[in-house]
């Protein structure tokens, strides 16, 4: 006898066929014994037949989403060839902001360190110094204190060293509007303004 296209073996006879790992039952509206599978999506997996439950913060499914296993922790660490480079221009950079420092306070009272802006140099080069140190943070293993000190370095670095460069702006631009405009326009501020503006500007 003929089963369709040719067929000798008998279709099988069944509403639904059963479902595979990760897979949950949806019934049917209206036919009891039948069901569509649907598969957990995102972070779920199958708790039973018919529920399908999101994993916990800190668990993700396993491949067949049959279970939750611990989320891998996949970070640089200090050998990798990724984090060789960014960790050389960091010491780099810190050892050319230590030279630049010293050399600032060794000539602290002569006319050049005076006309850059003492003040400002040093909150400019702290900045720089904590973005630099960023980078050893960034490989460090993650931990709380870790973690909140990337915030802390980021954002203050950041602000220290945009502070002092939008001061010393502002303070060039004075000058040269102070000269074009006489010495009524404009006037003299005292040396700890620089430092003044750019802790409220932090």
């Amino acid at each position: 006898m003929a089963w369709g296209s040719n067929s000798t073996s008998p279709p099988p006879s069944v509403c639904s066929l059963p479902c595979g790992p990760g897979e949950r039952k949806k019934p049917v509206k209206g036919v009891p014994c039948c069901w569509h599978c649907e598969l957990c999506g995102g972070y779920q997996y199958r708790a039973d037949l018919l529920t399908c439950l999101p994993c916990a913060p800190h668990l993700r499914p396993t491949p067949d989403r049959t279970a939750c296993r611990p989320t891998p922790v996949l970070r640089l660490s200090w050998g990798d060839p990724c984090a060789a480079v960014p960790l050389t221009l960091a010491t780099l950079g810190l050892m050319a902001t230590a030279f630049v420092l010293a050399t600032f306070v060794r000539h602290h009272d002569t006319p050049i360190v005076k006309a850059s802006g003492r003040e400002l140099s040093y909150v400019l080069l702290a900045g720089i110094a904590l973005v630099y140190a960023i980078t050893f943070l960034m490989v460090a293993e993650p931990g709380v204190g870790v973690c909140a000190l990337r915030r802390l370095f980021l954002g203050l670095g950041m602000s220290l060293t945009y502070a002092a460069l939008l001061t010393k702006t502002n303070r060039i631009y004075r000058i040269f509007e102070q000269g074009e405009g006489g010495e009524g326009h404009g006037g003299h501020r005292g040396r700890g303004e620089g430092c003044g503006v750019g802790s409220h500007l932090c």
